[in-house]
């Protein structure tokens, strides 16, 4: 019984050890979480998109205003980039569910907390996107403390 009782659990561990852990939100896009990896709390692993979606690709975005103007502080800078990924994400007519990919470069490792609150204020606490996060040596103006762009889709 002892025996059998072991083949029935390995049977069930070896059905179950490379199930994916999937969900799919309204617009069709499943995200995966393989077990053999560490879930994330901030980000997913792997998005699939149905072949139907209309795709976004964002430009980088930074901390100016309309007028151009580049706030002072990492503060100010990482919530008007989300705030101005945002909007653009808004503009194509989707929002937060419709992102799959998020890739933020910033000048200072200590700031990814900083970002990471910016980035909630404008997509959520649950956001779980495909996520990059690179610190970088400088970006492409002297002013510029940050940059986020995103991938996104929308089924038809």
């Amino acid at each position: 019984m002892k025996k059998i009782l072991v083949i029935l659990i390995g049977l069930f561990l070896a059905n179950t050890a490379f199930a994916q852990e999937t969900s799919k939100n309204s617009n069709g896009i499943i995200t995966l979480d393989p077990p053999t990896i560490l879930r994330p709390a901030r980000y997913s692993h792997g998005k699939v998109v149905p072949m139907d979606a209309q795709m976004l690709f964002t430009a980088g975005q930074v901390g100016s205003d309309i007028n151009g103007k580049y706030y002072d502080t990492i503060e100010e800078q990482a919530d008007q980039a989300f705030k101005n990924l945002y909007d653009v994400v808004k503009a194509a007519g989707m929002d937060s569910e419709n992102v799959l990919k998020i890739t933020m470069f910033y000048l200072h490792r200590e700031h990814i907390g900083i970002i990471i609150n910016a980035r909630n204020k404008y997509f959520g606490e649950d956001f779980r996107p495909n996520s990059t996060a690179l610190v970088v040596k400088s970006l492409a103006n002297e002013k510029i403390l940050v940059e986020v762009e995103a991938i996104a889709a929308k089924v038809n």
